[in-house]
């Protein structure tokens, strides 16, 4: 049973269609858009979670424009279910995006970290902080796919690493969990062979947190330089050009190659150490 009700949300999913156990989709009227709630198992503790949790996250979307088109989160009981429909193994992952939906392990059972859990109080703020964190990444993945076009359920193998995570990274504000620049510059220093952006795919298996690290400041580098309408610009400019390094290259005026240099440069030379004082 369990495997025809994933075959079919996996397909429905796909055509936006409806499937629900127990009733039509829960409707959530955010800042961002509409977003609908499915189970294949429905639970009144988290429905309220993400009651709460999906208006709060919608907020961060509002920098880029909000939602085009209706999201619906799918809540499955199980990790084994949530690979089962996205169709590879997902270590370490609770959720994936795609263009109209967000397929979620149910955050009940997440671990806690050792001794939250004989706190409820504590447990669920803590839940609540970080499924909102997670429907920020996700969110923003969805956005991201549903602006740049093409396929119906994402564009994501267009749109390299560095910058599809490094956008969700960046709006979901996980600045803390990455290594900060000063670590990639020392990982740099010890590996000057790398690209961190070219090299992000292979990367992301062999050191993860590096590679993370690399997206969220590389994106950080790219919108302090270069501001939010240029991202957007990006974006847009895939349903045109299609090819990522078009699009990038019509959007900033210079191609991937260099903004990679620069970025490099950014790292090994410190440039992101405050000035010191002048001395004249």
């Amino acid at each position: 049973m369990i495997r025809w009700l994933i075959a079919a949300l996996l397909v429905c999913g796909a055509a936006s269609c409806a499937t629900v156990r127990g009733g039509e989709p829960e409707v959530i009227e955010t800042e961002a858009g509409v977003i609908r709630l499915d189970f294949v198992e429905w639970n009144e503790e988290t429905s309220e979670l993400l009651r709460t949790a999906a208006p709060e996250a919608a907020k961060a979307l509002s920098r880029w424009g909000g939602l085009r088109e209706q999201v619906r989160i799918t809540v499955v009981n199980s990790h084994w279910e949530l690979e089962e429909l996205v169709g590879r193994p997902l270590p370490g992952i609770s959720a994936w995006a795609r263009r109209n939906q967000v397929i979620l392990w149910d955050p009940r059972w997440w671990p806690l970290p050792p001794g939250i859990q004989e706190n409820p109080a504590l447990a669920a703020r803590l839940r609540r902080t970080q499924v909102t964190g997670l429907l920020k990444h996700e969110l923003t993945h969805s956005l991201m796919f549903q602006r740049a076009g093409g396929p119906p359920s994402d564009p994501r193998n267009r749109i390299p690493f560095w910058f599809r995570e490094g956008m969700a990274t960046v709006t979901a504000g996980e600045g803390a969990q990455w290594p900060p620049p000063e670590s990639l510059s020392q990982w740099l220093a010890k590996h000057p062979g790398v690209d961190l952006l070219r090299d992000a795919p292979q990367l992301v298996r062999t050191d993860p947190a590096i590679a993370y690290g690399a997206a969220y400041h590389a994106f950080d580098f790219l919108v302090r330089r270069y501001g939010d309408a240029t991202v957007l610009q990006v974006v847009d400019g895939m349903r045109v050009r299609d090819r990522f390094p078009d699009a990038f290259r019509d959007a900033l005026g210079v191609n991937i190659e260099s903004f990679a240099t620069d970025f490099r440069r950014y790292l090994g030379w410190r440039g992101f150490l405050p000035a010191g004082p002048r001395t004249d």
